[in-house]
């Protein structure tokens, strides 16, 4: 994004709008990122896409949850 990255804009978001629902899709699967995702105001973030994980995120943030893939790296 060309003007901020994505923590950045859910941080805006959440502060305009704070009952939004924010799932980060990403590429990095680091504890770092997992942990500012959640400072973010993000409700769920993960890395790996596949056999139904996004619904499962999605479904669960809908529900009034949070997903934070379990898999993140150290």
């Amino acid at each position: 994004m060309p003007q901020m990255n994505g923590l950045e804009a859910a941080r805006h978001l959440t502060q305009r709008h704070p009952d939004a629902l924010i799932l980060m899709v990403t590429t990095d699967p680091s504890k770092k990122l997992e942990l500012e995702a959640r400072t973010s105001g993000n409700q769920g973030a993960l890395w790996e896409v596949r056999n139904g994980v996004l619904l499962k995120a999605v479904e669960t943030v809908m529900d009034g949850g949070t997903y934070f893939s379990e898999t993140a790296a150290a």
